[in-house]
């Protein structure tokens, strides 16, 4: 009897699926349409904003500076007196913070674990793709970079259309792997990459930390990967470990290494030649993860084993970055990897880059604006206050060139010349 009813079963289960994903999707737009209306009239007119402190993201500081916004660009920098729209007087105005590392979809799911639910709906991990996003507007990041899957796509376009609060989006769509196949296969994916609408080509040349991060794709891919994308106009980012994968990566011509963790000097210095990018996950990551220790154990690699390795890595990977710091022609970017319960923390990083790893706080800022900005491809339109580019600002309470940690105390918020938070009272 029982499988005489499973079919039937099966409709309802698939009928009521569908329904919650329709319901979901009305509340997406519905949301969607109450914001666009709630922020559109922001870029109507011009708007002026007085800095109290301005880091303009390019390593300059200056006092008591009055920018004016139109159309969603900075058109001028003066010193004007008078009133202006936001007085932002006691605070340390920046450009917008760019995280070249993230991971929008990760969530922790109703039942308080690392989401790997296959009942979960599209349109439930979009929302969570959604609020995740969210979070790190309101933490002061107004342009992130997602590794991540198809849903960012949807979530990129709509964020750009104005239609959901969010930073810009950049996103791999999916990543390529050992087991993307042969050379010529591999040039095959990077192509219909770039047909979907990836920005980037994600690539993992080595394992997991957590299974050790061994080298995985041979040299000939790698070179098939990142020529190919050369070819087509998309960047890559590799994640590696060690001094054979980053070697291999390197030389390949690849734009920027992922994680890195461990590796020798000569590759610093190959580095350091070829311009390429370093992308180090110094502190938040593996905060997060034993922070969250028993919402990842048990999945996956996510085994006391694998907690052993990262911890080893954690450890290793302040003395590599110390090292790397030692080399100032590297190009080191800002990056967390945000996976679940990281989002909207991004700024912790700074923190752990600064003060655990012996960072420059104006070099941390840099990595965070202009450097991460031409990593990005767009270094003519954000990552700098300077007039012509994108309006995107964050302010905090304090200086962070004295006390780092101010970076958790974003009170001023804007994109694309639209303010999305102001407690500058």
């Amino acid at each position: 009897m029982d499988q005489l009813h499973e079919p039937q079963q099966l409709i309802q289960k698939i009928h009521h699926r569908k329904l919650v994903q329709q319901l979901l999707v009305y509340l997406i737009v519905s949301w969607a349409a109450f914001l666009s209306l709630a922020t559109a009239s922001a870029q109507d007119t011009p708007l002026t904003i007085r800095a109290g402190r301005l880091l303009d993201g390019l390593g300059g500081v200056a006092e008591n500076v009055v920018i004016t916004v139109e159309d969603s660009r900075i058109v001028q920098l003066d010193d004007a007196s008078g009133p202006v729209d936001y007085d932002l007087t006691d605070l340390t105005l920046m450009p917008g913070w760019i995280d070249t590392h993230v991971h929008l979809a990760a969530h922790f799911n109703t039942q308080g674990r690392s989401n790997r639910d296959p009942d979960e709906t599209p349109a439930q991990t979009a929302l969570y793709a959604t609020e995740n996003a969210h979070r790190m507007l309101m933490a002061g990041f107004t342009t992130v970079q997602s590794l991540g899957g198809m849903v960012d796509r949807d979530l990129r376009e709509a964020i750009s259309r104005g239609s959901l609060p969010g930073p810009r989006i950049l996103t791999s769509l999916n990543a390529v792997s050992v087991r993307s196949g042969t050379p010529d296969e591999l040039r095959a994916m990077v192509r219909k990459l770039q047909a979907d609408g990836a920005d980037v080509v994600k690539i993992f040349a080595s394992a997991s930390i957590r299974e050790g991060g061994i080298k995985l794709m041979s040299d000939q891919q790698l070179n098939a990967v990142c020529g190919e994308a050369r070819e087509v106009g998309l960047r890559t980012a590799v994640h590696a470990y060690g001094t054979e994968s980053l070697t291999a990566a390197i030389e390949a011509g690849c734009d920027s290494i992922e994680h890195g963790n461990r590796y020798s000097d000569e590759v610093l210095e190959l580095m350091a030649e070829h311009g390429t990018y370093l992308d180090p996950h110094l502190g938040l990551l593996y905060a997060n993860y034993f922070d969250n220790r028993e919402k990842f154990i048990g999945i996956g690699n996510y085994t006391e084993g694998g907690f052993a390795l990262m911890e080893e890595a954690r450890v290793i990977g302040y003395d590599t970055f110390r090292r790397t710091l030692a080399n100032p022609n590297v190009k080191i970017v800002f990056g967390t990897d945000a996976v679940a319960g990281a989002h909207g923390r991004n700024a912790e990083e700074f923190i752990y880059r600064v003060r655990d790893g012996g960072q420059d706080p104006m070099a941390a800022i840099i990595s965070a604006t202009s450097l991460a900005a031409e990593s990005l491809g767009l270094a003519d339109e954000i990552g700098s206050v300077r007039t012509g580019y994108m309006a995107d600002l964050v302010a905090v309470a304090g200086n962070p060139l004295e006390d780092i940690t101010s970076v958790r105390n974003v009170k001023f918020v804007m994109k694309n010349g639209v303010v999305y938070k102001n407690e500058a009272r």
